[in-house]
């Protein structure tokens, strides 16, 4: 029994679905893959052994390629009634989250398992529905302080192996009930007991019968949120939402939902009205907004006349924001404070992150911090609240709303000199219009310390005698109008001025476009020297692009392509049938591969020496595309100094409900937090939904460093912004973030190469841009194998110079 006392320990039984189990004395031989979505997306490799289960956790989930190694971490043992469970265990329990048995049969040992075990050198053979064949887990040596057991889990070479074949993504689903993993329910969760709530016992609570009516409290509008300077009053700050005003009057076990107006909707927000009859109380009053929510977060009032339009109560959700009213007792004299922890309090034992009810919460302190983030996310304004006040059924001076500032681009045209505020009191701002610049106004609020000291670093340099534009005062230092900056603001005068600016960021110039005139890499004869068998053989469908076009847009775009490719360690993306599930990754020399094709040899992760590939000459990139070659993934070093990189890589890769302008500004974020530590960054996207932030570097520093380095680059800008980037590899906790993937900088990971295609529909491109092009695209998949071409002989790449900007990796440390 003692084999289970971890797992037991982990877990509560009377809310877990889970077995509590036996240690069986038999001999068997099963085994059980589950894929379990908990806090992070994993699989479980689970092998029935001296009555247990041997358990393994794997992030990554088994490969049938012998060359993919996945880590696999072993975990406590599971009694053998597990092998069959499938389920949800509940949210709040340890491992919470839907798991499936994803695969499942019998194992055999290729050798004696005590010795296998004890040299850590374990080998199997598998017999289930999707794992065949010979397997291996291969235990790593212990770092000091570590205290889990890691292995490697990789599959032999044998027939059952396979180079081409993601398994995960060709059978997700369970061997046991056939559902995937997204098509488990939740169980029913147990409700939480009620806390016992006392509203006689608030200050100010007055013993009264519920009364019929009431009406809501309004808030006054205001330009800037409180507190001002000085004023010491507590406020309360709410996000504002754009939905319908609605009181909820809860009296045995029935609800009436009261509008604005004064009109009845109870039928119409039928959803709510059923869920506030279990709320666990005889009577209550309680305030709030009736909103539907899209998938960023964002509640809009045309989604929610649509949702009524069509009966879809379904799509309601009622943030409760105050309690008016609680048992016997009317709350309107309590201070709000206490009003809203009584409403927690109330409401807990049925809110959940999917409830048709939310507690609307709120964040005490200075009301412009939030009011800059509602800014960001595109969201209405905020409601501050005094937290001490009574609720007027009127419109107050006690509640003050704020609309969310405008966000746009200004040029810096000059600044106001300040010695007490460090040197830089303001900056003077203007906007071209139809050619011409002209003047905005002035921006003094949203500076610390070490912005003023970066701005009069960038500025002082181009300071000029005259002013760059009319209208600008006189008082201003003149600047040549290079640099802009973020502003957000409530609106415009009559002549065009900001009115209440707060500065948030400084962009840098574009690089210089005068780039000298285009060197042809790829001739006419390379051109024609091209043999490309089954030029109309279509890729990805029967209206898909043809092999021939491959080969054409590979030879337009060389000369600007192979500056980005020659001398790097490539690995290839080739599907020679064109079909979407014949693709697959060549690193290694490959039979039949052109002569011209660069060979080199080098030492991989496993200490095995093995040749890699290269691009060393436009033929041998030309004949590539008769083997079905897409895409170009590389390294960012040359092979002739390959442990030290000279170019890194952040991914930023979307998850769900961002979209791409929140991808646009997460990557002038990410550009921001470069700069600031003085490296020179350039963007490209990265032929899917993301964005590729890169930084050429001076090759100074070998792969670990380069990857500790960027790790604790992407892990600061995450924290300093934790609503909108994620920094580790968590695929549950990526929903409405951005990923900044900063693995690409370890040793032997690529990334697409500038230019490459991607063996997606439509094959978009990699594409290098200037940061102003990003506001000018909406589909990033517009830049494809067909537009590309043209773009680029109009516009040249404005990849160029990128080496000449390379920066010194030493003033951040690795």
């Amino acid at each position: 029994m003692a084999q289970l006392t971890t797992y037991r320990g982990k877990r509560d039984f009377s809310r877990t679905p889970e077995p509590e189990g036996r240690v069986d004395g038999g001999e068997g031989n099963r085994f059980v893959v589950h894929k379990h979505g908990a806090t992070s997306l994993h699989y479980d490799l689970r092998l029935e052994m001296d009555g247990v289960l041997k358990s393994w956790a794997v992030p990554k989930g088994p490969s049938l390629n012998p060359d993919d190694k996945r880590l696999a971490i072993q975990t406590e043992d599971h009694p053998l009634d597990y092998i069959d469970f499938e389920g949800v265990i509940p949210e709040g329990e340890y491992g919470g989250g839907p798991m499936i048995v994803w695969d499942a049969g019998t194992w055999a040992p290729m050798g004696d398992i005590e010795e296998s075990f004890r040299s850590g050198d374990f080998k199997f053979r598998l017999a289930g529905e999707k794992l065949k064949g010979g397997w291996m887990l291969k235990r790593l040596k212990p770092k000091p302080g570590e205290d889990k057991v890691n292995w490697l889990f990789f599959k032999e070479h044998d027939p059952a192996a396979s180079t081409t074949e993601n398994i995960l993504e060709s059978r997700p689903e369970s061997v046991k009930s056939g559902l995937t993993i997204e098509q488990l329910q939740p169980a029913p969760q147990k409700p939480r007991k009620p806390v016992k709530l006392e509203p006689g016992k608030l200050k100010g609570a007055r013993e009264m019968p519920m009364p019929d009516k009431i009406q809501p409290q309004l808030a006054t509008a205001t330009a800037d949120p409180p507190p001002i300077p000085g004023d010491r009053t507590p406020w309360l700050h709410e996000i504002k939402f754009d939905g319908y005003r609605t009181i909820a009057f809860i009296e045995d076990r029935q609800a009436r939902l009261i509008t604005r107006s004064g009109l009845d909707w109870s039928d119409r927000y039928k959803r709510l009205t059923n869920t506030f009859a279990q709320v666990p109380c005889r009577q209550a009053i309680i305030d709030g907004e009736v909103v539907v929510v899209d998938s960023q977060g964002v509640t809009t009032f045309a989604a929610l006349q649509d949702a009524l339009a069509e009966s879809r109560s379904h799509d309601l959700t009622f943030f409760a924001f105050d309690l008016l009213y609680l048992d016997g007792y009317d709350l309107q004299n309590v201070a709000l404070r206490d009003r809203k922890d009584l409403l927690r309090d109330l409401l807990a034992p049925i809110v959940s992150s999917k409830s048709a009810i939310q507690y609307s919460d709120h964040v005490e302190g200075e009301g412009s911090d939030l009011l800059g983030l509602v800014t960001e996310k595109h969201l209405e304004g905020i409601v501050s609240k005094r937290a001490d006040a009574r609720y007027e059924q009127t419109r107050s001076t006690t509640w003050l709303k704020t609309k969310a500032r405008r966000a746009e681009d200004f040029v810096i045209v000059g600044y106001t000199r300040s010695e007490a505020a460090g040197g830089l009191g303001a900056l003077g701002l203007g906007e071209w219009v139809d050619g011409t610049l002209e003047y905005r106004g002035k921006v003094g609020t949203g500076f610390d310390a070490p912005t003023l000291d970066l701005l009069l670093s960038r500025l002082q340099p181009i300071e000029l005698e005259r002013a760059p534009l009319p209208r600008a005062p006189k008082e201003l230092v003149y600047v040549e109008p290079v640099y802009s900056a973020r502003i957000h603001y409530a609106n415009r005068t009559n002549d065009g001025s900001l009115r209440h600016a707060v500065y948030k960021g400084l962009i840098e110039p574009e690089r210089p476009t005068n780039r000298p005139e285009r060197r042809r890499l790829i001739s006419d004869a390379d051109l024609a020297s091209v043999s490309i068998t089954n030029p109309t053989r279509r890729l990805f469908g029967d209206d898909g692009p043809t092999k021939l076009d491959l080969a054409v847009y590979y030879g337009l775009v060389g000369d600007f392509m192979l500056p980005h490719l020659f001398g790097r360690p490539v690995t290839l993306v080739r599907s020679p049938s064109g079909k979407a599930d014949d693709i697959f990754y060549q690193r290694h020399p490959f039979s039949g591969m052109p002569k011209s094709v660069g060979v080199f040899d080098a030492v991989n992760s496993d200490s095995e020496a093995r040749q890699y590939l290269s691009v060393e000459d436009p033929k041998g990139y030309l004949a590539l595309a008769q083997f079905g070659v897409i895409e170009f993934h590389t390294w960012g070093c040359h092979h002739a100094d390959l442990e030290r990189p000279d170019r890194i890589v952040f991914d930023l890769d979307p998850g769900e409900g961002i979209t791409w302008r929140n991808i646009v500004a997460g990557a002038r974020r990410v550009r921001g937090a470069l700069e600031g530590i003085g490296l020179n960054a350039f963007v490209k996207t990265s032929g899917g939904k993301g964005l590729h932030v890169v930084v050429p570097i001076k090759p100074h520093h070998d792969w670990k460093s380069i990857h500790k380095a960027t790790g604790a680059m992407a892990q600061a800008i995450a924290a300093g912004d934790r609503d909108t980037f994620i920094a580790n590899m968590s695929r549950e906790k990526r929903k409405n973030r951005i990923f900044i993937d900063f693995h690409r900088n370890a040793r032997g990971a690529t990334a697409a190469a500038p230019y490459s295609l991607r063996a997606r529909p439509g094959l978009p491109a990699s594409t290098p841009l200037n940061w102003n092009q990003l506001e000018s695209i909406d589909a990033p998949e517009d830049l494809n194998y067909s537009s590309l071409p043209q773009i680029l002989n109009s516009s040249g790449d404005p990849w160029a110079e990128i080496d000449e900007y390379a920066s010194d990796l030493q003033a951040v440390g690795p």
